[in-house]
């Protein structure tokens, strides 16, 4: 329901654009990916040669929005094969054939396993593995949730780390499996009855809304659309951790707002309801 409000000119809202980090919860069941993502995996160890140095090879595996789980030349890259360091990926489609090889594979659905063999001639040297993982995606209740194991010795990699460290052993591939699956977490309720308080002759006007019941809930966002702007934009840099909002520096035209609940890992709620707010350039004109 909208709710109409009139204040001064100088009243108004002074609030800013937010962004927000999204962390992941476990959810196994098939989904569509809801956004392109990938995940790079290096892997180094020293090499012996006259000239010495670093052999570092990598795999790319991930979403794509336009990916197959068949191979396709826009989304899969065939791997490099070579004798000192190999990183390659089994491709879904031929993932029980051990045939088809690829550095940079993606998949359209979840949840997704990949098999990846790091491979090198250089017995028993120190191997590095390290890792880039994909960005959060601001305000949304669902994300990526990436799961990496040493399959030849079961130990689950600590993704939260800088690396990770093994001996290799030439006549037989590391082999690691890396799981995605979609997290869906609980949206928080919208904030209920957002309203606007003014007095009289007061240079500020404090938008108000009621708590919500919800211990997940850190804060709140605030949305405004300006006049005759066609949509709302976020306002806040970070959430709001009271109930309320000094409104100020406002020009005259008629403006419009709405506030949402915001839990710890950036996951909004729907709108609030959304109040009407006329800014006049004089409230108080003189009498004759």
């Amino acid at each position: 329901m909208r709710t109409p409000q009139m204040i001064t000119w100088a009243d108004g809202l002074a609030l800013f654009l937010a962004v927000s980090l999204v962390t992941s919860a476990l959810c196994v069941e098939p989904a569509v990916y809801a956004a392109d993502w990938e995940m790079r995996l290096s892997a180094s160890l020293p090499y012996t040669s006259a000239e010495g140095g670093r052999a570092t090879q990598s795999v790319t595996v991930g979403a794509g929005t336009a990916a197959k789980d068949a191979f396709d030349n826009a989304s899969d890259t065939k791997a490099i094969n070579g004798l000192v360091m190999t990183a390659y990926a089994y491709h879904p489609e031929f993932a029980t054939k051990d045939r088809f090889l690829a550095r940079d594979i993606r998949a359209d659905h979840y949840p997704q396993t990949w098999t990846i063999d790091i491979a090198s001639n250089q017995d028993g040297q120190p191997v590095t593995l390290s890792w880039t993982l994909p960005p959060g995606r601001p305000g949304s209740c669902q994300d990526v949730t990436l799961s990496l194991t040493d399959a030849s010795t079961g130990v689950t990699v600590d993704l939260l780390g800088p690396s990770y460290h093994y001996t290799n052993v030439a006549a037989t591939p590391r082999r690691f499996t890396l799981t995605a699956s979609q997290a869906t977490q609980a949206t928080p309720g919208a904030p209920p009855n957002l309203r606007s308080h003014h007095r009289i002759r007061s240079t500020a006007s404090r938008l108000v809304w009621s708590k919500v019941n919800d211990p997940a809930v850190v804060g709140y966002h605030l949305y405004r659309k300006d006049p005759g702007a066609t949509g709302f934009m976020r306002r806040t840099v970070s959430p709001l951790t009271s109930h309320t909002y000094l409104d100020s520096d406002l020009v005259p035209g008629d403006y419009a707002y709405y506030v949402t609940a915001v839990n710890s890992t950036g996951c909004e709620s729907e709108p609030s309801n959304t109040i009407d707010v006329t800014i006049v350039s004089n409230p108080h004109p003189p009498h004759h």
